[in-house]
């Protein structure tokens, strides 16, 4: 049995049972299954935690996790913390990197997939109390995270082990948030952290309200960006944007297509390019400037439209439809791959593989909304440096934009 919590008498009540069949890749039986997992997405809450939690599948939303195809948590294997007390708690659950899996970028779980895949964050702010304290008016929005990768991607067969930790709830002008932090490992080895993490519980008046990112001071500032002394420029730059039609000829491997003449001749049988499918994130190039950017070293902003049945929307939440802040920081490395690969970084698939470069810090934060009214992202990716040693690298700041109005920033 796995136990949860403290009870007035100093002993730790059952969460739930744990389901009959089943155990994790590391042997333990799980506190909570898949299916249970689901039931958590789409059904009951009282079917999972028991009819103290009846009331919270009343209200006309719930802190939930995603349907599929984003719902990542394979098993919940503990949870700790005291029923609706507003207090810290504990979640452990575990994905499994699946070989067929959708998500798949050249044989690696990609980096949003990687950050999304520890959710559960949702379902112990939950069970510590903040459906019952919110009565279903507000819901949850992701406002800051710190990001770092110590080892490689991902790939398929592995588990990926989470340490799902909320550090305090505090209330702020009427307003909930929590903060909250995670461990990611396989094997042991630690695979990535979310450290500095808060979230909030806002009404639909106070998201609408809501200005967006103040960037006017991040933004306007130019500083300047730095290249390895042994960088070499590999094909000529010009200020171009490429339409849809031409990067869905880069999809298919069709270099010249895109970027032109430069590119006709290369002898590459497959090269990496750009992940298709529901991972089809970038759907034209305005502008590409090189030396551009406020830190001179180029920039790149690119677009995609969105619509009402877009899978991210309405698997992420049921009850309450908007895209998640790991998919659009997913979006803004996909229109860097582009930058790199119009600079004449391109290879054979086989033989390269993107990945974050490892110890170095991403910090996310979300002040704005993407939903099924929005029309039109826009994603502004300015390089901040660019080297070649030990590996070729770039980073960058990135800035999103929903319908004009910056919601998303990426340093």
């Amino acid at each position: 049995r796995v136990l949860s919590g403290t009870n007035t008498e100093g002993q730790p009540p059952l969460v739930g049972q744990p389901p009959s069949e089943g155990q994790s890749y590391f042997g333990s039986r799980p506190l909570f299954d898949k299916s249970q997992c689901y039931e958590f997405a789409t059904g009951k809450l009282a079917n999972v935690l028991g009819p103290d939690f009846a009331q919270s599948d009343s209200y006309k939303s719930r802190v939930r996790l995603p349907d599929a195809p984003l719902m990542l948590v394979d098993r919940i294997m503990s949870m700790t913390g005291v029923a609706h007390s507003l207090q810290p708690g504990k979640i452990v659950t575990e994905h499994d990197v699946l070989v067929d899996g959708w998500y798949l970028d050249n044989g690696c779980l990609p980096v949003c997939i990687s950050v999304e895949a520890g959710q559960a964050d949702l379902i112990l702010s939950g069970y510590l109390g903040m459906d019952r304290e919110s009565k279903g008016e507000t819901v949850y929005r992701l406002l800051d995270a710190e990001i770092t990768f110590y080892r490689h991607l991902p790939r398929p067969g592995e588990v990926i082990h989470y340490d799902i930790r909320i550090i305090e709830f505090f209330n702020h002008s009427g307003t909930w948030f929590f903060r909250f932090e995670y461990d990611g490992t396989i094997n042991d080895t630690l695979l990535i952290t979310m450290r500095n993490g808060c979230a909030g519980f806002f009404s639909e008046q106070a998201l609408a309200a809501g200005e967006g990112l103040v960037t006017s001071k991040i933004v306007a500032r130019q500083m300047k960006g730095s290249k390895g002394s042994d960088w070499i420029d590999f094909v000529e730059m010009q200020v171009e944007g490429y339409t849809a039609l031409q990067l869905s000829h880069l999809r298919k491997g069709n270099l010249g297509d895109c970027f032109g003449t430069q590119f006709d001749q290369l002898q590459l049988n497959d090269p990496l390019v750009l992940p298709d499918g529901k991972m089809n994130l970038v759907h034209r190039v305005t502008q590409i400037i090189p030396e551009g950017g406020r830190f001179g070293l180029g920039q790149i902003i690119a677009e995609a439209d969105i619509h009402q049945d877009d899978w991210f929307l309405t698997c992420h939440f049921v009850d309450d439809m908007v895209m998640p802040g790991t998919l659009m920081y997913e979006c803004c490395l996909h229109t860097l791959r582009l930058y790199l690969l119009r600079m004449g970084w391109v290879a054979e698939a086989a033989d390269v593989v993107y990945q974050p470069i490892l110890g170095v810090r991403s910090r996310l934060k979300c002040r704005g909304q993407v939903l099924s009214t929005t029309k039109l992202v826009t994603y502004e990716v300015s390089i901040k440096e660019l080297g070649y040693a030990p590996e070729p690298y770039a980073i960058v700041d990135s800035l999103m934009y929903a319908d004009g109005k910056p919601i998303v920033l990426n340093i």
